[in-house]
C-alpha cells in the first residue's frame, strides 16, 4: 500500500454552482480509465439529489441531510452546514476508506455551494484528511459567465481566495468550452495571460466607478492568478483531458505552483 500511495493523485473538484463539477468529475474519471489508469469518485456532498455517476464512496450514506434539516428545523443552507459538520466528526473514517483504495487518481466532488465548503472549517478538515499521495485543486470556471471583464475579474478574486485558503497547486479549468463560441475562450485565455489586455478591456467596457474597482482588484490578484495555469475542457466531448491530465502529470513532477 505504500507504493500505492506514493504515485496516488487526490484531486478536489470546486467551483461555483452550476459550473458542472459533478459532470466533470464523472466525465473525466471515465476519460482516465479508458487511459487504463485507476480511479476511486467519491461525492462529498450530502444534498446532492442525483449525480451523473455512480460515486464509489458516497457521504450520503453517512449522513441524511433531509432528516437533519427535519428534525432540526433548519434551512436548506443551515441543514447542509450541519450535515458537513456531521461528516467533519467522522472524517477518519471516511478518509481510512479512501485510502484504503489502491488506485492512481482520487476524485473529489465537492459540494455543489462552494461558499460552503471553502470558507469554512470543514473544508480544510476534508482537503488535509481525504486522499493521499499528491493532492491537487482544480477550480472550473463558466466560459458564459466568464467572457464579461466584470465578471473574469470575479473569478480571479475567488480563484486567488481558494488558493490562498486551502494552499494546494491549483488548475484552474474553463469548462463547457462546447457549449460557447471559440471567441470566448480566446477572450478568456488572452486575458488570462495578459493583464494590460484585460486592464484595456475593462477600461473599455466597464462603467466609471466599476472600472477603477475592477482594475484595482485584477491587478492586486493578478501575480497570484498567473501563475495558476487555464486548461479548457468539456465534459461533454472530453477535449482538452488530454491537456488536463499533462497538466496533472507536470505538477507532480514539479512540485510547485510556477508552471508557466
Amino acid at each position: 500500500m505504500d507504493g500505492a500511495l506514493s504515485r496516488m493523485y487526490t484531486i478536489f473538484i470546486t467551483g461555483t454552482a452550476g459550473s458542472g463539477k459533478s459532470t466533470l468529475a464523472g466525465a473525466f474519471s471515465d476519460w482516465l480509465r479508458s487511459q487504463e489508469q485507476t480511479t476511486l469518485l467519491v461525492n462529498l456532498d450530502p444534498a446532492a439529489l442525483t449525480l451523473p455517476y455512480e460515486p464509489d464512496i458516497d457521504v450520503r450514506e453517512m449522513v441524511d441531510y433531509e432528516r437533519i434539516m427535519t428534525t432540526r428545523r433548519l434551512g436548506p443552507n443551515a441543514a447542509l452546514i450541519a450535515t458537513l459538520r456531521e461528516v467533519a466528526r467522522h472524517v477518519e473514517e471516511l478518509a481510512e476508506e479512501v485510502n484504503s483504495h489502491d488506485v492512481d487518481f482520487v476524485i473529489v466532488d465537492t459540494p455543489g455551494q462552494l461558499e460552503l465548503f471553502a470558507y469554512r472549517r470543514e473544508g480544510r478538515i476534508f482537503t488535509r484528511y481525504v486522499g493521499d499521495g499528491r493532492k491537487i485543486m482544480l477550480f472550473l470556471l463558466d466560459p458564459m459567465f466568464c467572457a464579461v471583464t466584470r465578471n473574469f475579474v470575479a473569478s480571479m478574486f475567488l480563484a486567488s481566495s481558494i488558493y490562498l485558503t486551502f494552499q494546494l497547486p491549483m488548475i484552474q479549468v474553463l469548462n463547457k468550452i462546447d457549449a460557447v463560441p471559440k471567441k470566448y475562450i480566446d477572450r478568456i485565455e488572452r486575458w488570462s495571460e495578459s493583464l494590460e489586455s484585460l486592464v484595456v478591456d475593462i477600461e473599455n467596457k466597464s462603467k466609471k466607478v466599476l472600472m477603477h474597482l475592477s482594475r484595482e482588484i485584477a491587478q492586486a490578484v493578478y501575480d497570484i492568478v498567473s501563475s495558476i495555469p487555464i486548461v479548457p475542457v468539456s465534459s461533454i466531448t472530453m477535449e482538452g483531458f488530454t491537456e488536463l491530465h499533462a497538466m496533472l502529470t507536470r505538477i507532480v513532477s514539479e512540485g510547485e505552483m510556477e508552471l508557466r
